[in-house]
């Protein structure tokens, strides 16, 4: 999202999408590296020290940010058709884009893992893998749920949410507020009813109904966004509303971590506190991008600055991979911790914290911008343009070999 489309003389720049996306990437990713070192990040500022390990610790939300930045995202075109007129985005193109972005790397990643799949799985159990994580329905069995990797089963349920989409944006663009009642409330009651018996599984409380909430918020935050921008005059004159409103949004995100925080010692603390919270948080998402999108240059920037940009942009990638490398290099001790008490141990902690976040950037860096990229800017012929370019080299080095 680069366009910077204007509304009463101001800029609500939709690299705040972008910017959200690279603050969900990282939150994930400390979270997961968290997992393996129990680095609590404090800060001593005037002899005040500040704990910040209440957002490492609740890193899960980040999960929870890219549902709703996936329903803005997707709505966007078609709020734009319903306010501006734009033309109506066709479904092969919805499709096209949704597969071209989503399934190429996925599949590298499945391949790449070939060996290690086939070796811990065979017979009917290897075939279930892969037919179950090819078609994204592993988080339906309790024998493929993150076999392979913990982090796809959040790819399960985008996917599946890709498949009604078009449904559901037919509904939004008709009775936008109807629809988003009815998302929240099936999101509500599958929590609600599951969780009253399958709480901690899971397989069940981890499905694509149970998010619907956080999706539908997206939704509606770029219907709310498109409105606004197509009908409010003089918007220049409510930046400063917009921008209170935006740094309101992130303390509600910032206090409601707080309360998951809280939880931390009540079984399955989780989902117990997803169950009561997540419908709360969409509508703190829906506040600080709203907010942000129309707020003063400053917090725009601030918001969506280079560096969490360029985390968006490795974001997919980094999110398939950095799992997968922390999990590697704590195991082969890389780097090898100094004592055996090395959780106590600050300066391992967090010189593994640096190799792990550097090693997941720069794999997530090389397949972005050599193979997802490619792919996203010229399609398959990113492919067939190399085979092309093979036949054409070989000639001209069996002519030079003549020579």
């Amino acid at each position: 999202m680069v366009e910077s489309p204007r509304s009463g003389g101001m800029t609500p720049h939709l690299a705040v999408l972008d910017g959200l996306r690279g603050i969900a990437i990282l939150v994930v990713l400390w979270y997961h590296v968290w997992e393996w070192t129990w680095l609590t990040p404090r800060l001593n500022v005037f002899g005040h020290e500040l704990n910040f390990q209440f957002i490492n610790e609740t890193g899960f939300t980040g999960v929870d940010l890219f549902y709703f930045i996936s329903g803005f995202v997707l709505f966007y075109p078609y709020a734009r058709h319903v306010f501006e007129g734009k033309p109506l985005q066709t479904l092969a193109h919805f499709v096209y884009r949704r597969f071209i972005k989503i399934v190429p790397s996925y599949y590298l990643q499945l391949l790449i893992l070939t060996p290690w799949i086939v070796a811990a799985f065979s017979g009917t159990a290897l075939l279930m893998q892969y037919v179950s994580h090819l078609l994204f329905i592993h988080i339906w069995f309790h024998s493929t749920y993150g076999a392979i990797s913990g982090v796809l089963w959040t790819l399960a349920v985008e996917v599946q949410y890709y498949v009604i989409f078009p449904m559901l944006s037919w509904c939004f663009r008709r009775q936008p507020v109807l629809t988003f009642l009815g998302m929240v409330g099936v999101a509500n009651a599958y929590r609600f009813v599951f969780g009253v018996h399958h709480m901690g599984d899971y397989v069940i409380m981890t499905q694509m109904p149970g998010f619907l909430d956080l999706f539908a918020c997206g939704m509606m935050a770029a219907w709310l966004y498109v409105m606004l921008r197509s009908r409010l005059p003089n918007a220049s004159r409510w930046q400063l509303a917009f921008t209170v409103a935006g740094i309101t949004g992130f303390i509600a995100y910032g206090a409601l971590l707080k309360t998951a925080f809280n939880m931390r010692l009540i079984p399955a603390w989780q989902q117990v506190w997803t169950n009561g919270h997540l419908t709360a948080l969409g509508f703190a998402f829906i506040v600080l991008t709203v907010g942000s999108c129309f707020a003063m240059g400053w917090w725009r920037w601030l918001v969506a600055n280079p560096l969490l940009v360029f985390f968006s942009v490795i974001s997919y990638n980094l999110y398939l991979w950095h799992q997968l490398i922390v999990t590697f290099l704590s195991r082969h001790s890389i780097p090898m911790p100094r004592t055996e008490q090395f959780l106590d141990d600050r300066p391992w902690q967090w010189s593994f914290t640096v190799v792990a976040v550097l090693v997941s950037v720069a794999v997530a860096s090389a397949i972005t911008y050599a193979f997802e990229r490619p792919l996203l800017t010229r399609g398959f012929r990113a492919v067939t343009d190399l085979f092309d370019r093979g036949k054409a080299v070989a000639p001209a080095a069996a002519k030079s070999a003549q020579l």
